[in-house]
């Protein structure tokens, strides 16, 4: 994992480099988005178990940079409203407010989260067909966390600030297929779908809780205007 990570950080400086060089010849577009999603939780530990899935939404602008014939360069910024649900096996102990709380076993958590997001990512352009122009795109998200809201079965606990119990920053690497379609000019509607994983532990583990690794999950459809 950690090998891929590298090779796509390689692969994204690389590709600024290159858009920097050639500032003169590229094309600018500029878009706003807006993305439902559904999102998970998923952790590699035996002791856990997915529960349902959320919706979230994730809205921004994003900027791409056309250096090449067939090649792009996007950067971008968002709030991304995710989370996920976790059923805990055995006893949970969290770092709450007003101080550890103990949950029973089969508590079921449900994590309400808010990140500002910053996409990085390459695209790769075909060929225009007709009114429209497919692209599949691969890059990366800083992600800095700005809200954390945590319900659980256990204790009436709903909607309470767990901002010590989640990390302020995650890396997430994303990936996605979709199509311009022109409305004339240099304006067109964008849709495509996108796949996002972070990285990085999501939650913060205190001396008596045991390390998780879980991982935000997020499906989206990405609905933008381009100009």
């Amino acid at each position: 994992m950690k090998t891929k990570v590298f090779l796509l950080v390689v692969f994204l400086v690389a590709g600024s480099n290159l858009l920097f060089s050639q500032y003169s010849n590229r094309r600018l577009s500029f878009g706003f988005t807006a993305q439902p999603a559904i999102c998970w939780i998923h952790a590699d530990e035996s002791t856990l178990t997915t529960g349902p899935v959320r919706l979230g939404f994730d809205g921004g602008f994003r900027i791409d940079y056309k250096f090449e014939k067939f090649y792009a360069l996007s950067i971008g910024a968002s709030f991304n409203q995710t989370g996920g649900t976790l059923v805990y096996k055995n006893a949970l102990y969290l770092d709450l407010i007003h101080g550890l709380d103990t949950l029973q076993p089969g508590t079921k958590v449900t994590y309400r989260l808010q990140y500002v997001d910053i996409p990085l990512s390459i695209k790769f352009l075909l060929p225009e067909i007709g009114y429209a122009t497919w692209f599949a795109e691969i890059g990366l998200n800083p992600m800095f966390n700005t809200k954390a809201l945590i319900n659980a079965t256990d204790n009436n606990i709903e909607n309470e600030p767990f901002q010590q119990g989640i990390g302020k920053f995650n890396l997430a690497w994303h990936a996605g297929i979709g199509t311009n379609y022109s409305l004339g000019g240099r304006v067109s509607l964008q849709f495509a779908l996108v796949y996002k994983n972070t990285f990085l532990d999501v939650t913060r583990e205190n001396n008596i809780r045991k390390a998780d690794n879980s991982r935000i999950n997020q499906v989206g459809l990405r609905i933008g205007l381009v100009i």
